[in-house]
């Protein structure tokens, strides 16, 4: 099983399909039986009268009790996402079943773990034992599959190494298109023609 990133936490029950409060309490159940993990999340009522006999039972199944919080727009996730530098190298990586990016993405797990973005909801076993973290982001909602390699103390510095170079690079190339675009908007502003009520 390769790491996963599954967008998102619901807006509304998956069998009733109110909308849900913020603040109020709901029940995810992640499916492995799939090609692909799916989540769905139900309100409190649904879980207890439709979903909840089925929802423990079986290996190929993950289950946590969450409060829902207001999700971003858009705008305001594309933007937390430019400022936030380790959240855009998991996503970036996250699909891919390369060891060294397999690796790399559960040292970024933990780092966003430990700032608390990514929060610990289950961990469970792929079909070849290996160690699965199911995250959930605390803002957006997504859902993160995160493999554990194994790593031992010195893999796991070597990583955290690669991943500050990658950040530093990030930031440089984010700096560098931002200038870019700054100095395209003074080009056009330079050109452009004056108002009619200027001209002589």
């Amino acid at each position: 099983m390769r790491n996963w990133e599954i967008k998102s936490r619901s807006r509304a029950c998956a069998a009733c399909a109110a909308p849900f409060q913020t603040g109020q309490m709901y029940h995810c159940l992640l499916s492995f039986a799939g090609a692909e993990p799916a989540r769905a999340d139900y309100c409190e009522r649904c879980f207890q009268e439709k979903i909840q006999a089925a929802a423990r039972s079986g290996p190929e199944k993950a289950y946590w009790r969450s409060a829902f919080k207001r999700l971003y727009t858009p705008v305001e996730e594309r933007e937390a996402i430019r400022k936030d530098m380790a959240q855009r190298l998991l996503e970036k990586y996250v699909s891919s079943e390369q060891p060294e990016h397999v690796n790399l993405c559960y040292i970024l797990a933990l780092l966003q773990e430990r700032s608390r973005i990514l929060i610990p909801r289950t961990r469970t076993r792929d079909e070849g034992g290996v160690w699965i973290t199911v995250y959930e982001h605390v803002q957006s909602g997504d859902t993160f599959l995160i493999r554990d390699p194994g790593l031992s103390l010195s893999e796991a510095e070597a990583v955290e190494g690669q991943i500050k170079a990658l950040i530093e690079a990030e930031k440089a190339a984010s700096e560098a298109a931002e200038k870019e675009g700054a100095g395209d908007q003074e080009a056009g502003d330079e050109q452009s023609p004056a108002p009619i009520g200027d001209q002589p």
